[in-house]
């Protein structure tokens, strides 16, 4: 074996051996975007969820957004003001999630519901003129302003969207009064 043959025997394992690494950093790279992946949904998701808590850990709120989505009643202005904030804050969780789902770094299945839930919630005039009152102060990026008016025209209008509260309940969830819903 001459000393050229080993020279060339070594530039190949070295070759190899760096291959080899690149390889293993590539593999290492795509575990922990995944595990940034994981890390980002569920951040998010928990934004999400802890909006729609504060319906449920809040009497007043939950009696005031009782009043929005299912019996289509009146409110005072401090109302109107606390029901639009958390709307707003409901939209800031799901901006987030969709901004974070274009960049590949959340789950479109994960953004199912929020959807679903904003879809459903943009079938309230007041959340309405809300969404578009924020839309022309431009809080919102464009792609992310097309994604919700799409929402909204599918929806139709309030009229043919009105059910009473026993409808949209789900089944074994009827009351017939608000002692009966404490109970």
């Amino acid at each position: 074996m001459t000393l050229e043959s080993i020279y060339y025997i070594g530039q190949t394992i070295a070759v190899v051996a760096i291959l080899g690494s690149l390889i293993a950093i590539f593999l290492q790279q795509r575990q922990a975007n995944k595990i940034s992946r994981i890390e980002n949904s569920q951040s998010l998701s928990a934004a999400y969820a802890n909006s729609l808590r504060d319906i449920m850990n809040n009497a007043e709120l939950a009696a005031i957004f009782r009043k929005v989505m299912f019996e289509d009643a009146p409110l005072d202005r401090v109302e109107a003001t606390r029901i639009l904030f958390y709307f707003s804050v409901m939209l800031d969780s799901n901006v987030k999630a969709w901004v974070a789902k274009q960049n590949g770094l959340y789950d479109a299945t994960a953004m199912k519901p929020m959807t679903a839930n904003t879809a459903w919630y943009l079938t309230k005039p007041i959340f309405r003129k809300e969404w578009k009152r924020l839309e022309s102060l431009g809080f919102y990026p464009d792609g992310f302003a097309d994604h919700i008016n799409g929402l909204i025209e599918p929806t139709g209008s309030d009229d043919e969207q009105t059910q009473s509260p026993e409808d949209s309940a789900p089944s074994g969830s009827k009351f017939d009064s608000d002692e009966d819903a404490e109970s």
